[in-house]
């Protein structure tokens, strides 16, 4: 496996931990996605050269997550 792609799904990994970390210390789901999906999103805004490619890999992002709802192997948590 090359670095990017070992890199993306440690980060994956280590994003679905966390969030279970907030769930199990009963933290408000919504809140706390939301909280962890603007810092995600700021840090990728301000990284990024233009308004364009940030708004490109945020639809990006959408659009895999998207279809991995489809499949149930990657609904479960």
């Amino acid at each position: 496996m090359d670095k990017a792609k070992d890199d993306f799904e440690s980060a994956s990994d280590e994003m679905e931990a966390l969030l279970d970390r907030f769930e199990a210390a009963g933290y408000n789901g919504g809140a706390a996605m939301g909280g962890a999906m603007q810092a995600i999103i700021f840090r990728m805004a301000i990284g990024a050269p233009d308004a364009a490619t940030a708004l490109g890999f945020m639809g990006s992002c959408m659009s895999t997550a998207a279809l991995m709802v489809t499949d149930p192997d990657e609904t479960e948590h």
